[in-house]
């Protein structure tokens, strides 16, 4: 891992603290990997809302059963032996 220095007014050092405290992290270096890391994720997060929403507005559901997930199988398997 590499070192990161952080300068932080005294309040947010403590927000900091208390955020991490409160969210079970190990440290406060833990607690802001894991905001960095969500910030890397918010635009995937966007394209996967933004594709779910095609999804919903593509036509009927279809109920997701273990016979569904049977066929969706046999499909690809078909599909990757055409290829």
């Amino acid at each position: 891992m590499t070192l990161l220095q952080v300068t932080l007014p005294d309040n947010l050092k403590k927000a900091a603290e208390v955020r991490a405290k409160a969210g079970g992290y190990g440290s406060v270096d833990c607690y802001l990997a894991s905001l960095i890391e969500a910030d890397q994720l918010a635009p995937l997060t966007g394209e996967l809302e933004a594709e779910l929403l095609k999804g919903v507005a593509s036509g009927p559901a279809v109920a997701i059963t273990p016979q569904f997930i049977t066929d969706l199988k046999t499909r690809v398997r078909q599909a990757r032996t055409a290829a």
